[in-house]
């Protein structure tokens, strides 16, 4: 079970890719809110999520419920990842090198260009490329649309990844606060272990 553990958490590497991409500025104004994300893309694989994900967010930190397989909490502060799986398993991870503007948010610098306007789901959107760098890490480039009647909240995004796009989908966007409980983990996590030749 473990092993799988380990490949289900490089595939959701990429999950919180996309989040943390979309909660970084120019989206970082939104401390507080929960939706429904839908990811696809040839990246994805087979150990990533599939099918709709509910997150949410609540100051510095977000959950991901992960369907039926458990959850993961990020914290923002902390640079660390829990990963909650069924039966009370739980792996922390602080990953190295990582292109995730949540866990280098400090000194990370954002370039925005517009790009015209859209209508996503309903949502008139104002649309942009958007290249968030890290101090230390490679720059993740983005396509945005921003939702105007969501207070730009970013409906969808189009993210380069390294092994291929990757399109996020967000909607039931609600800026109602987050119950303080769904942000907790188990008390017994353990680091993540290391993967026989897993790339540094």
């Amino acid at each position: 079970m473990l092993a799988n553990l380990c490949k289900f958490a490089s595939g959701f590497a990429l999950v919180c890719l996309a989040i943390a991409a979309c909660a970084q500025n120019p989206f970082d104004t939104h401390k507080q809110f929960s939706a429904t994300m839908t990811m696809s893309g040839a990246s994805m694989g087979g150990h990533a999520p599939q099918g709709d994900m509910k997150i949410y967010r609540l100051g510095d930190k977000m959950r991901t419920n992960i369907g039926t397989m458990g959850y993961s909490i990020i914290d923002m502060t902390q640079h660390t990842m829990y990963m909650v799986m069924g039966q009370g398993m739980c792996m922390q991870m602080a990953p190295k090198g990582q292109q995730n503007p949540f866990a280098q948010a400090e000194g990370t610098s954002v370039e925005r260009t517009p790009s015209g306007i859209d209508t996503v789901d309903g949502h008139a959107c104002k649309v942009e490329y958007v290249t968030v760098t890290p101090q230390s890490g490679k720059p993740t480039k983005m396509k945005v649309w921003e939702a105007d009647e969501l207070q730009g909240f970013p409906v969808k995004v189009e993210i380069e990844s390294t092994k291929g796009p990757i399109t996020v989908i967000y909607k039931d966007v609600s800026f109602e606060p987050p119950a303080a409980s769904l942000f907790t983990h188990p008390d017994n996590c353990q680091p993540m272990p290391a993967m026989p030749g897993a790339a540094q």
